[in-house]
C-alpha cells in the first residue's frame, strides 16, 4: 500500500480458504478467460495485468477491443484506480497473526510472494530454511539444578512364575497376537529364568533397580520421590517382608496390594497404581530396569517445561519417553504428568488390559505436538527385550475409536481449535536388491518444522537373506546416528521372507503404521529433500482430502523407446498433480493417503498384479467410497512433493511392464464396474470376436488372415497419425522417416495394452468386460469419455466396411443360397 499498516491492524489466513479462493481464482482467469468454448457477455481481466501498462498494451488491450468492437487505435485514459498500490516487497508478517504458517502450507507452491521469498532465500543461503518472520526468538528456559516436581515411580513387582501364572484362574486365555501393539510391559514383572529356589535371585534384581535408582537421582533431590510398590496379594516371596523393601528402596514407599482379578493385566495395574499416587510426574519402571544417566528427572522436567513454553499448552500436557536401550526407537518408559490424571481419571482408558499403553500415551499427545524424546535418559532391561511375557498376551484395537475419543477429550481440556502436530508415516516396499542408496535417501528425509512424528517403514518383499540383511544394517546405522538426537523418524525393517508382491507389502507397512497419513514410496524413487514439508502444507491446504497426489517426474527421452513412451503418453497419471487440483487417481509411487486407522477395511487387493498395474487406481476409489460426502474434495494435487521416477526396464523395452498395467486394470472393470463405460469395439475386439469367428464359420481363414491384417494396419495408421504432432515436437531435427517410425511405435505401447485387455476377457472368461473401459478420470471429463465412444464409433464402421469387403464372395454366395 502507498500507506503503512496502522500498527494494531492484524489478521488471520485460514490456508485452506486461501487455497480455495486461489483456486476458484485461478479457474476463472485461466481457463474460462481463455476458453475458446465458454460464451459469456463479460470481459474478464485480473489486477495484475491491469495495473501493468506495457503488459496491457500488447496482451490484453487487443483483446479487450475485439470484445468490446472498437478499433485498436482508440485512446486509452488511464484511472487512478488501475495504478498498481500494493509493494511486493512488503513485510506482510507483520499484520498477518499466523504468517509462519501461512508461508510453511505454501512455502514450495507457486503463490508469487512465497516463491519469491523461497528464491531469495536459495539465493542468500543456497538451501531453503525455516519460515521468515518478525516473530522474537522464545526465552529459553534455564537448566535448573535441582528438581522442582514430585515424582511417583510406579513398580509391580511379582514373584510368580509363568506357570503359576499360567495357571492363575484369573489370567487371560486370549490368543491374539498383534505384533503392531507390542509394548514393553510384558517385562515389568519378574523374570520367568528361576528356578523352584529364585527368592535370593528376586531381590538381587529388585537390589539392582534401587541402586540405580538411588546412583541417578541425588540424595537431596530424592526426598521428593516416592515408589507405589505393587504386590500380588499371595506373593509369598515380597508380602511378608515389606520392611526389607522399604529399607531397599532409596525414597518413601507406598504399597498397594494386586488382587488375583489383575494378575498379568498390566495396563489396569498400571491404573491402580497411579490412582494412589499424588505427585507431579508420573513414570512405571520394573525390577529389571536399570537407569544409567544422573540427573534424568531434571532433563525430563525441562522437557516438559520446554513443551508447554513452545505450545503455549498448560505445564503438563505432555508424554515423555525415555530412551529404552534394550528396544530402541519405541516409547516404552513414558513419563506423564498429573495433570494428565486430572483430566482423564485414570492413566490409561479402561479397554486397556495389558498390551498398547505406551505408545498410546505418546501417541495421543504427538497429535498436539507434545510428545517428546529425552534420547539423553538412558535405561536398559536388564531382562527385558523382544521376548515373550509370562501372561497371556491380550490386545485391543486402541488404534481407531479409543485414540480418536482421547484426542477429541484433550483436544477439549487443552482449548485449540485445531490440532498441530502431525503424525506421518513413510511405507516403502523394497524388492530390488542392492539398492541401499535409494532406501538411504528416503530414510533422510527430514520436515523443517518441529511436531512432525515420523516413522519409516521398509518392507522387504524379497526372502534374499543378503537383501534383508543389507536393509537392517542400513536401519541400525541410521538409527543409532538419529537415537543420539532423538526417537522420532526411526526406521522399521519388517521382512516375511518371501515375494508376495507390492499390494502386499504395502498392506503390511500400512497396517502397521499408527499415523494419521501415510506416504507411499517407491524403493526406486528419488524424492526431493523438501518432499515432507510439500505434503504437511497440502495437508493443510486441503483439509478434506484423504488422499493427496505428489508429482512424480519421469526422465527426459534417452533413445527411441523411451521417446515413444514420451509421445504416447502412457505416464500422464504421473504428473497429473501438474494438471488436476482434484486428480481422479495417482500412482503409488508418490502418494499420501489417510492413515488405517480411520479407514481399516481400505486396503491394497492381492487380486492386482504382483509387480503393479490397477492397485493404484483401485486404492484411490476405495477412498472416495468410504469417504462419499467428500466428493471431488476427497483427492488433492501437491505438485511441488516431487520424486524423481527412472525408466522401466533402465530405459529399454518394458512391453512387459505395460502389459502388466493393462492386466490389472482390466480387473477394475469388475472390481468398480460404476466407474466404466461402454464403446464399441476396439481393433483387437473386432479381430477376436468378430473376424476370428467369422473365418471359422466361412471357412475362410486366408480371408480372415488378410481383412484382419487390414483392420490392424488401418488401425495403426490412425494412431500413428494422432501421434506424429507429439512425435514432430518431441524428435525436432531428426527426419521425418524417424519422427513417423517413433510415432508408429508409440501407437504400438496403447496396443500392447488392449490386446493385454482382451486376453485378460478370454483368460477370465469375463463377457461382461468385452466392449467396456475404465473411466480413468472418474467422471471428471466427460468430453473425453464422448471423445472415445465417438472415435470407437468411427473406427467400428470402418472395420466393418473392410470385414464385408473382405468376406463379400462369401456374403454374395449366401444371398444366392436364398
Amino acid at each position: 500500500m502507498t500507506h503503512n499498516y496502522p500498527e494494531n491492524l492484524t489478521f488471520h489466513i485460514d490456508p485452506a480458504k486461501f487455497q480455495n479462493f486461489l483456486d476458484r481464482y485461478r479457474h476463472t482467469f485461466r481457463h474460462k478467460y481463455k476458453s475458446p468454448i465458454v460464451q459469456r457477455d463479460t470481459f474478464w481481466i485480473n489486477y495484475e495485468d491491469l495495473s501493468d501498462l506495457e503488459y496491457f498494451q500488447l496482451n490484453i488491450y487487443p483483446h479487450l477491443c475485439k470484445f468490446l468492437g472498437v478499433s485498436q487505435s482508440t485512446n486509452m485514459k488511464i484511472l487512478r484506480e488501475t495504478v498498481k498500490q500494493a509493494n511486493p516487497e512488503e513485510d506482510l508478517s507483520s499484520v498477518i497473526e499466523n504468517y509462519e504458517e501461512l508461508e510453511y502450507c505454501f512455502r514450495y507452491s507457486d503463490v508469487t510472494h512465497f516463491e519469491k521469498l523461497r528464491e531469495q532465500e536459495v539465493m542468500k543461503t543456497g538451501t531453503m530454511s525455516s519460515p521468515v518472520t518478525n516473530q522474537q526468538p522464545e526465552e529459553e528456559v534455564p537448566r535448573g539444578d535441582g528438581c522442582g516436581g514430585t515424582w511417583s515411580v510406579l513398580l509391580p513387582i511379582c514373584s510368580r512364575t509363568i506357570s503359576q501364572q499360567a495357571k492363575s484362574r484369573h489370567s487371560h486365555s486370549s490368543n491374539q497376537e498383534a505384533s503392531f501393539n507390542t509394548n514393553r510391559f510384558s517385562e515389568l514383572t519378574q523374570s520367568s529364568q528361576y528356578n523352584d529356589s529364585f527368592d535370593e535371585a528376586c531381590w538381587d534384581l529388585l537390589s539392582g533397580f534401587c541402586k540405580s535408582l538411588k546412583e541417578t537421582v541425588p540424595p537431596s533431590q530424592m526426598e521428593n520421590f516416592e515408589c507405589v510398590v505393587g504386590i500380588d496379594v499371595g506373593d509369598k516371596v515380597y508380602q511378608p517382608a515389606k520392611e526389607r523393601l522399604k529399607a531397599m528402596i532409596p525414597c518413601n514407599v507406598v504399597f498397594v496390594d494386586i488382587q488375583p482379578t489383575m494378575y498379568g493385566k498390566l495396563c489396569r495395574i498400571w491404573n491402580h497404581l497411579a490412582s494412589k499416587s499424588h505427585n507431579d510426574y508420573i513414570v512405571l519402571f520394573g525390577d529389571d530396569v536399570r537407569l544409567l544417566d544422573c540427573g534424568w528427572p531434571q532433563k525430563i522436567e525441562e522437557c516438559f517445561r520446554n513443551i508447554s513454553t513452545n505450545t503455549g499448552l498448560p505445564l503438563g500436557a505432555a508424554c515423555v519417553a525415555m530412551n529404552d536401550l534394550s528396544f530402541p526407537g519405541f516409547p516404552t518408559f513414558p513419563v506423564i504428568h498429573r495433570w494428565h490424571l486430572n483430566q482423564f481419571v485414570t492413566l490409561l482408558p479402561k479397554q486397556f488390559v495389558n498390551q498398547g499403553g505406551d505408545p498410546f500415551l505418546y501417541e495421543l499427545y504427538s497429535r498436539f505436538k507434545t510428545s517428546a524424546w529425552e534420547v539423553s535418559c538412558r535405561l536398559k532391561n536388564t531382562i527385558g527385550g523382544d521376548g515373550d511375557a509370562r501372561y497371556q498376551k491380550y490386545h485391543i484395537n486402541w488404534r481407531g475409536h479409543i485414540l480418536n475419543m482421547h484426542i477429541r477429550k484433550l483436544k477439549k481440556s487443552v482449548e485449540v481449535r485445531n490440532i498441530s502436530g502431525v503424525c506421518l508415516d513413510v511405507v516403502v516396499p523394497s524388492y530390488r536388491t542392492n539398492n541401499n542408496d535409494y532406501l538411504r535417501r528416503i530414510a533422510l528425509l527430514r520436515a523443517s518444522r518441529d511436531g512432525v512424528y515420523v516413522k519409516f517403514w521398509f518392507v522387504v518383499d524379497n526372502p534374499c537373506k543378503n537383501h534383508v540383511d543389507e536393509v537392517k544394517a542400513l536401519a541400525n546405522e541410521l538409527n543409532a546416528k538419529q537415537l543420539e538426537q532423538s526417537g522420532n523418524y526411526f526406521i522399521n525393517v519388517i521382512h516375511y521372507g518371501a515375494n508376495r508382491g507390492a499390494s502386499y507389502a504395502r498392506n503390511t507397512g500400512y497396517n502397521y503404521s499408527i499415523a494419521d497419513w501415510i506416504l507411499f514410496l517407491d524403493d526406486d524413487v528419488i524424492p526431493n529433500d523438501n518432499i515432507l514439508d510439500a505434503y504437511i502444507g497440502g495437508i493443510k491446504r486441503f483439509p478434506d482430502a484423504k488422499v493427496l497426489a505428489g508429482m512424480t517426474t519421469l526422465p527426459e527421452a534417452t533413445n527411441t523407446w523411451t521417446s515413444m513412451l514420451r509421445v504416447c503418453n502412457v505416464g500422464y497419471f504421473y504428473g497429473v498433480s501438474k494438471l488436476r487440483r482434484h486428480p481422479p487417481w495417482a500412482v503409488t509411487a508418490n502418494l499420501l493417503v489417510r492413515g488405517s486407522r480411520f479407514n481399516p477395511t481400505i486396503q491394497f487387493k492381492e487380486c492386482y498384479p504382483k509387480t503393479g498395474g490397477g492397485e493404484d487406481i483401485d486404492l484411490v476409489y476405495q477412498y472416495k467410497a468410504f469417504y462419499p460426502t467428500s466428493g471431488l474434495l476427497a483427492t488433492a494435487a501437491v505438485p511441488e512433493a516431487i520424486v524423481k521416477h527412472p525408466w522401466w526396464n533402465g530405459g529399454n523395452l518394458c512391453y512387459k511392464q505395460i502389459r502388466g498395467w493393462a492386466w490389472g486394470d482390466s480387473m477394475c472393470i469388475l472390481e468398480w464396474p460404476s466407474k466404466t463405460f461402454m464403446t464399441f469395439p476396439n481393433w483387437i475386439e473386432h479381430v477376436t470376436f468378430i473376424i476370428l469367428p467369422l473365418a471359422i464359420y466361412t471357412k475362410q481363414p486366408v480371408t480372415g488372415l488378410a481383412v484382419g491384417s487390414v483392420v490392424i494396419v488401418l488401425e495403426h495408421l490412425i494412431k500413428m497419425s494422432r501421434y506424429l504432432p507429439a512425435a514432430l515436437k518431441q524428435c525436432e531435427g531428426d527426419s521425418i522417416l524417424y519422427q513417423l517410425y517413433v510415432a508408429l511405435g508409440a501407437g504400438t505401447v496403447l496396443s500392447a495394452q488392449e490386446i493385454t485387455r482382451v486376453n485378460a476377457i478370454l483368460r477370465r472368461f469375463s463377457l461382461y468386460s468385452i466392449c467396456r473401459r475404465v473411466d480413468w478420470f472418474d467422471g471428471q471429463e466427460p468430453r473425453i469419455k464422448l471423445d472415445i465412444q465417438f472415435g470407437s464409433i468411427i473406427r467400428f464402421v470402418l472395420n466393418v466396411g473392410i470385414t464385408s469387403i473382405g468376406f463379400g464372395s462369401y456374403w454374395q454366395e449366401w444371398l444366392n443360397q436364398v
